[in-house]
């Protein structure tokens, strides 16, 4: 398993690229107005490493809402890396030992979010 030690010149490259919030796009959160940013970490706890496909750039309303809907707040991360081009379902299966599309499809069911189970579905089908 990965260390979980902080790697501070990923974490300042990272925050130099994604200057806006990326939850903006799909919830109603900062309207992209200047606010701090949060640098959120898609896979947390003892799976939390600071690498470019576990990181997004989020707003204080989107990152707390992440924190507390984890189930939700997975998916729609993987979604926003997605949609950057930096989700890559291998290396969070390697570093998770979980298959994120497995995970996904586990949890459609049980998300009430319309929003997040269309994000998941479209997961699954690109990736399928």
């Amino acid at each position: 398993m990965p260390s979980r030690k902080r790697d501070r010149s990923v974490l300042q490259q990272f925050a130099d690229t994604i200057n806006c919030c990326e939850a903006d796009p799909y919830m109603e959160c900062c309207s992209r107005r200047h606010v701090p940013l949060h640098i959120h970490h898609v896979l947390g706890g003892a799976h939390r490493i600071d690498a470019s496909w576990n990181l997004v750039r989020l707003c204080m309303d989107a990152h707390e809402w992440c924190h507390s809907h984890p189930q939700e707040g997975r998916i729609f991360g993987w979604y926003i890396l997605n949609s950057r081009g930096a989700f890559d379902p291998d290396t969070i299966r390697e570093r998770w030992q979980k298959c994120p599309l497995g995970v996904i499809e586990v949890a459609l069911p049980e998300i009430a979010e319309d929003w997040i189970v269309a994000m998941g579905e479209a997961l699954l089908q690109k990736y399928a």
